[in-house]
């Protein structure tokens, strides 16, 4: 049942109001975790960050490759692109493989792409309605999010996810907290290795 709490990594995220100070959860192999309170929700916040051995542009292709996410972020069964609104909008579909007896979670985001001079930003927002339910599977809808990716140099990039959800469960808070660093290390670290490898052939 606790594997069902890493698949708070890429998406299924909101951010609460009232934010506290960032309390250092992972620091490892590179890859830095954050989470922190909030005052108007019991589950925490977190932001992960990284420095990559990859250009930029690189980068924003391989989280916006969607059909391929499954192959580097945590515990993904299924991710499809719903439709392409134009060049810096897509609708992303998320199938979470959850182990019995919790039920998998899915949800639909609406992907908007930001370009700040060298840097991008990609918003992630619910569209709830745009794909049918799925008998069994739990929909999520309470979240939002931010990828920031700043170019270094012309081989190098900071990565930083900020995310918050709710698995919309009746699982304690204080349990989903417990858990909630690993995912978006697991995940962060897959992605790093899979990346500077590329970066080195």
């Amino acid at each position: 049942m606790t594997k069902f709490f890493f698949i708070f990594i890429f998406m299924f995220s909101g951010f609460a109001f009232q934010q506290r100070s960032w309390e250092l959860a992972i620091d490892k192999e590179g890859v830095k975790v954050y989470t922190r309170k909030t005052d108007s929700v019991a589950i925490k916040e977190y932001k992960v960050t990284m420095q990559v051995k990859s250009p930029v542009d690189t980068v924003l292709k391989k989280i916006l490759d969607i059909k391929n996410l499954k192959n580097w972020s945590y515990r993904i069964a299924e991710s499809d692109l719903v439709k392409k609104i134009n060049d810096s909008v897509w609708i992303f579909y998320i199938h979470n493989d959850i182990e019995w007896p919790v039920k998998d979670r899915d949800h639909v985001s609406k992907v908007q792409l930001q370009k700040r001079k060298e840097d991008y930003v990609v918003l992630l927002t619910p569209y709830n309605n745009y794909v049918k339910e799925k008998k069994d599977v739990v929909r999520l809808t309470k979240f939002k999010g931010i990828w920031t990716l700043k170019k270094l140099d012309a081989n190098h990039t900071q990565v930083t996810q900020q995310l918050y959800g709710d698995p919309e469960s009746n699982i304690p808070a204080f349990f989903i907290n417990m858990m909630i660093a690993k995912a978006p290390f697991y995940t962060f670290r897959n992605m790093k290795s899979q990346l500077e490898v590329k970066a080195a052939k």
